[in-house]
């Protein structure tokens, strides 16, 4: 149970001097985040005969289809993302998708438009897209959506988004069309609408993800597609990579993990931008603007601190401060090798720290980093067994850093509870 507060009663987000923040750093497999990279998420497509990995999610029925339902552990979910399938179907593959979806914060429904047939072979995908008749079709994405949007419903989400591969590319942009209330959309290489006048519908902005080398949606298309959008008006963002058609795809032949790595960054991006509300103002970087957050139930605010925006106290032994600094504090690479330094660990490489995961905070996609050793304070041990956990969110005139610190283990219980706050901070 999540209990909303303010980070002290109404209090802004003041002008403070800038000095480092002791503690925090590196990263091990960070699996603890739930988000996962993209040589773990491939791994789970590369199975044994009879092996088969964990859903976190549930199976519901919604408009008629037998869908699949994957929430957020913990906090408040930022929205929910309405998940479209590959032509094999609702397999195991989508249903991890909308899990990744749910490690980043989204409540994501992954539908179904095979009504039940899971494709294991080019000729039965074949049929069963070929099955789909388009007006019904449209008609239970939009009921899916409205599901996902009652106020009364399980969920009642107030932004939307929906994403799609393949077939469930182009039906993320159908969707789109048909839907004004989405708040964004995003197509993997799927079938495009170059019609100007019917694209002129949509009211989400567009992330559209292609490969180069795909034959099926060549870059002529995609052209065509960018300038019928731009004639019409609309919000579209095109991503190209030197990739064939699936490369997204961990159980395709094609499956390209560095584009694909790439290219989920910059879908998690896009809607980390788009579905987190009204973007901080300049009030906010004024310190004239509140912060608020919603507390995990049995976190206790404490008193106000120099350089501290909130402390809260989760346990005798940790605690989570939320400061503020002006600037970037020396850039993140600086504060990372700092940190590390002062738990005698040796400096972490560029790409380990483009490698660091990430949590969606402030619309932003803020690194996540994380140490475990003895925690000192005033340059004596206060624990030889301790973890640290920080959240390193850069403004663009300032920087909000969110550190959890204490007993491993306990840091280790209340990690859920840490991201869902991160995530909540408004």
């Amino acid at each position: 149970m999540i209990a909303a507060i303010l980070l002290a009663p109404h209090l802004a987000l003041p002008v403070l001097a800038a000095e480092a923040t002791p503690c925090c750093v590196p990263v091990g497999e960070m699996d603890w985040t739930g988000v996962l990279d993209e040589e773990s998420f491939a791994a789970l497509h590369d199975l044994k005969e009879g092996e088969t990995p964990d859903l976190l999610g549930d199976d519901v029925e919604v408009a008629g289809m037998d869908c699949y339902l994957s929430r957020p552990k913990g906090g408040n979910p930022i929205g929910a993302v309405l998940v479209i399938h590959e032509w094999w179907g609702l397999n195991d593959n989508v249903k991890h998708w909308a899990d990744r979806l749910a490690s980043d914060g989204y409540v994501a429904l992954a539908v179904d438009l095979y009504e039940g047939t899971v494709a294991t072979t080019r000729d039965e995908a074949m049929t069963a897209m070929r099955g789909v008749e388009a007006e019904a079709a449209t008609a239970k994405l939009v009921a899916a959506h409205a599901w996902l949007r009652d106020g009364d419903g399980p969920v009642a989400a107030e932004r939307t988004a929906c994403i799609g591969w393949c077939f469930g590319g182009g039906w993320s942009l159908n969707l789109a069309i048909a839907e004004p209330e989405l708040d964004a959309a995003i197509v993997y290489y799927g079938r495009l609408v170059t019609d100007a006048e019917t694209l002129g519908a949509i009211e989400a902005p567009i992330l559209g993800v292609f490969g180069e080398q795909d034959r099926g949606i060549p870059p002529s298309a995609v052209e065509a597609f960018e300038a019928a959008m731009g004639e019409a008006g609309k919000d579209i963002t095109v991503r190209m990579y030197d990739a064939e058609h699936a490369f997204a795809n961990p159980s395709s032949g094609r499956y390209d993990a560095e584009h694909a790595a790439a290219a989920w960054q910059e879908s998690r991006a896009f809607l980390a931008a788009h579905m987190m509300g009204e973007q901080p103002g300049e009030t906010f970087y004024s310190g004239e603007r509140s912060l608020e957050a919603d507390a995990p139930e049995g976190w206790d605010l404490g008193e106000p601190a120099r350089m501290r925006l909130a402390t809260y106290v989760v346990t005798d032994s940790t605690t989570c401060v939320i400061s503020a600094f002006p600037g970037d504090v020396g850039g993140l690479e600086a504060n990372i090798q700092r940190w590390r330094g002062q738990v005698g660990l040796d400096p972490m490489g560029g790409d380990e720290i483009e490698a660091l995961p990430t949590v969606p905070m402030l619309g932003r996609l803020a690194p996540v980093l994380r140490a475990e050793g003895p925690l000192m304070s005033r340059g004596e041990v206060v624990t030889e067994d301790g973890a640290v956990a920080v959240v390193y969110c850069q403004l663009e005139a300032e920087t909000v850093i969110v550190k959890l610190q204490g007993d491993r283990d306990e840091v280790d219980d209340c990690v859920d509870g840490f991201v869902a706050l991160c995530r909540s901070i408004r």
